[in-house]
């Protein structure tokens, strides 16, 4: 899947790291969070993702607005060129996944991508429960 996505951002003509493209997707599908959210949902270092955030802000794919719950923190939120930048990524790996399925019918595909939905789902709700696993080894 490594190589896969990294095709797809060379085939999607946007200059960005791997780790900025996955943080942008991810933010993409939760809407504005925390920095501190983004990296749980990311499973990653909040330090990790700051850099990644720094990186991507800059760029002017996301932006920091006030937390409307607390005005003391901020929200990371994806621009309009961030927005772009996503559609851009998915429609390369649309198109990549589409040239090297050939013979997959339509409901093959529905079934593929809804079982990646679930698991994606499950992964993300039952993080905790590896932490444990990992934690217990």
């Amino acid at each position: 899947m490594k190589d896969l996505s990294a095709q797809t951002i060379a085939a999607s003509g946007v200059r960005i790291e791997l780790a900025g493209a996955h943080l942008l997707s991810r933010l993409a599908d939760l809407g504005p969070v925390r920095l501190t959210e983004l990296a749980g949902a990311l499973g990653l270092d909040p330090s990790s993702v700051s850099r990644q955030v720094t990186a991507l802000e800059r760029s002017g794919w996301l932006a920091r607005e006030d937390d409307p719950t607390d005005r003391r923190a901020t929200r990371l939120t994806l621009t309009s060129a961030g927005r772009d930048v996503v559609d851009a990524l998915a429609h390369a790996r649309t198109k990549a996944l589409a040239r090297l399925t050939p013979d997959w019918s339509d409901a093959d595909l529905d079934a593929l991508a809804a079982t990646l939905a679930r698991l994606n789902h499950d992964l993300t709700t039952n993080r905790a429960l590896l932490d444990v696993a990992l934690e217990n080894a």
